[in-house]
């Protein structure tokens, strides 16, 4: 039995079968995976905000995919390093990540020679975590809501002061943002770390923070040591109620938040992406892993891949913007 080929039929033939071959491996792949321990980075030390919501995440998905996702903290070049070695991992499924804002859109923006892409090196599987941002002051500065604050700043030119955890932080950038969107001024204070900054808010060295709610701080606020102005984002946050928006103060537009998200290099199979995004919704809806999300004063925020994908392209052109505000050069 022979078969007989017209024009260019054979390659047409070739090409179908090579593609049959593929998706049928690539089927084979995924209703298989996982069949071995996996690796998520999280490119922090243990203890912090993302290790405590990335081990989380692990604990649940370890559940349902019935493999062990295990952690492996690969803290440094302010969370660059662990997101430099997934990147370069095989794209298998079986090396994940923890991004965060710091370390893929920003640091996209910061640093000319940075070694990945924040889009092209990873497939996007979900968000995991949003925290909004809030416009903080100490119980010195003599106001009661935003209006006040406002009128405080212009009364007050250059004599009220903000911290930050340095030159070119999120706090840093959001600052400047702030004053060029209010037309006020204060002098900037940058602080070598998150505690020393919060404790000059706390005792009134610095007046003013630019600061991601979190669960230590949230104890804070409750407790009025500290005052909370505005929510930097579209949405009231539920465990500060009173706080309004920055819309309702007249501030559209004005948004920062810290953001945690789930990525395995690029190239890896597309039905693998989907079996983790199903797993991954089901744990960010599971209470036990909300409610422990919430202590840390995040809110769960499962995304699609393809909606992941738009987050972090906007969230790069967003920034983008503020560092061409900013003035700030790429190192």
């Amino acid at each position: 039995m022979s078969l007989s080929f017209v024009g260019g039929s054979k390659m047409a033939w070739v090409r179908l079968a090579l593609i049959g071959a593929f998706c049928f491996s690539s089927s084979v792949w995924a209703q298989s995976y996982p069949s071995k321990p996996i690796r998520l980075i999280i490119p922090y030390p243990p203890g912090g905000s993302v290790d405590l919501v990335g081990r989380n995440v692990a604990k649940k998905l370890t559940d349902f995919l019935g493999q062990a996702v295990v952690i492996d903290n690969k803290g440094g070049a302010g969370a660059r390093l662990g997101v430099e070695i997934a990147s370069k991992a095989p794209a298998d499924g079986y090396t994940l990540v923890v991004g965060t804002v710091t370390s893929l859109t920003m640091a996209a923006n910061m640093f000319s020679k940075l070694p990945y892409d924040p889009i092209k090196s990873f497939e996007p599987i979900t968000l995991l975590s949003k925290a909004p941002g809030l416009v903080t002051v100490s119980q010195a500065l003599p106001v009661k809501n935003f209006k006040e604050f406002i009128e405080y700043l212009k009364a007050h030119p250059g004599q009220v002061n903000y911290g930050s955890l340095g030159n070119g932080s999120i706090q840093n950038f959001t600052g400047e943002i702030f004053l060029s969107s209010t037309g006020t001024q204060m002098l900037h204070v940058p602080y070598q770390g998150a505690a020393q900054e919060l404790l000059a808010i706390l005792g009134g060295q610095v007046q003013v923070g630019f600061e991601v709610l979190s669960s230590f701080q949230l104890q804070n606020y409750q407790s009025g040591k500290l005052k909370a102005l505005l929510v930097a984002g579209k949405d009231r946050i539920s465990a500060l109620p009173n706080v309004p928006t920055a819309q309702e103060v007249g501030l559209p537009g004005f948004e920062f938040s810290s953001w945690f998200c789930l990525l395995a290099p690029a190239g890896t199979p597309q039905a693998i992406v989907q079996r983790l995004s199903a797993e991954s919704k089901r744990a960010l809806s599971d209470p036990e892993l909300v409610d422990v999300i919430g202590q840390q004063g995040q809110e769960p925020s499962w995304t699609s891949p393809q909606d992941t994908q738009a987050f972090l392209e906007a969230d790069l052109a967003r920034w983008a913007k503020v560092v061409k505000i900013t003035g700030f050069k790429p190192e």
